[in-house]
Order: structure tokens, then sequence, then C-alpha cells
């Protein structure tokens, strides 16, 4: 009965180290690298905004116009950011790398294709209801930067105007799409 449970406690080992030396293959040269990784990295798509913050271009237009201090967001994307204006209304600038304009959702509001700068772009009026719009910008077909603008009071027009703004002051310095 020893003898058994022995040899049973030097299987496990023996067999975790096969599975393990299966994984990779001494072969090819470079580094190795599990399977699993190795798939996940080669279908993401590249983050084109890598090295750009959405709070570095939001800050200049709202700083002007007297909003507090712009602070990261997470809804639309991991690279967003977010001010108010008490008693105006709030803005957010998010870089999403994985969805271009085409799976922006119109919301309450309807897509009218425009440009910004060379760009093609679609602007929402209404988009999370009355006084409120987005802007959007293509930066590859499936990379976008957005502007949106949500007011205390006033109209999707108001709302649309600083929403290009922002989206016209941010353009320059989003990267060229492929």
């Amino acid at each position: 009965m020893t003898l058994r449970s022995h040899r049973g406690s030097l299987l496990a080992p023996i067999a975790v180290l096969a599975i393990s030396a299966s994984a990779c293959s001494s072969e090819l040269a470079g580094s190795a690298v599990p399977q699993a990784a190795a798939i996940k990295s080669s279908t993401q798509p590249a983050d084109v905004f890598r090295n750009l913050s959405a709070c570095d271009l939001l800050e200049p237009t709202t700083t002007a116009k007297d909003f507090a201090s712009p602070v990261e967001e997470t809804y639309e994307s991991d690279n967003g950011c977010g001010t108010r204006k008490y008693g105006y209304g709030s803005v957010t600038l998010y870089l999403v790398p994985e969805a271009g304009i085409d799976q922006l959702s119109a919301g309450q509001g309807t897509k009218i294709p425009t440009k910004v700068g060379e760009r093609d772009a679609v602007e929402i009026p209404g988009d999370a209801g009355k006084q409120a719009c987005t802007v959007a910008i293509a930066v590859t077909p499936n990379a976008r930067m957005t502007a949106s603008t949500g007011l205390n009071k006033g109209t999707n027009e108001e709302a649309c105007a600083l929403s290009r703004e922002i989206a016209t002051a941010a353009e320059p310095k989003l990267p060229r799409g492929n």
C-alpha cells in the first residue's frame, strides 16, 4: 500500500512538468511565450492612442471656459476625461481605440456626417436627450475620439457648438490613422 501511494505522488509532478514543457518549443529562436498569450496579443488591435491622454486634449478648451479641472473617466473607454461647470453643464472627451465612428450609437439623436479638419466625423445632436450633443472623429476605421456636451439649460445646437469646439481643438493632436 505504501508503494502505491508513493508511486501516485510521483506521477503528479511528472505530469505537470510534461504539460508545462509541451506549451513551449525549444526548436524556435527567441523567448518562449505561452500559446494563449500569443493568440491574444496577435488578435487585439494596437492602441493608436497609447501615447495620448484624453485629459490633455480636453483641459485647454475647458480651463479657458472656467470649467473645473478635468478628471479621468472610464465610461466609453479606459482613456476618457470629464469636467463640469457649475450651473452650466458637463463635457467629456474619450479616445476609443477599439470602435470607430460607425460603431457609435446615436442614442436619442441622429448621426449627421461631417468633417473636423480633414477627418471624417459625425455630429449627434440630442444623443442624450435635449441640451446634449456628441461630435466623434474617425482616427482609423476602428478608432475614434468623441467630445460630448450636456447642458443644464440651452439647446442641442449650443451643446453641439461646444462639442465641435473641443473636437476641433483636439483634432490636430490626434494620431494619423492608416
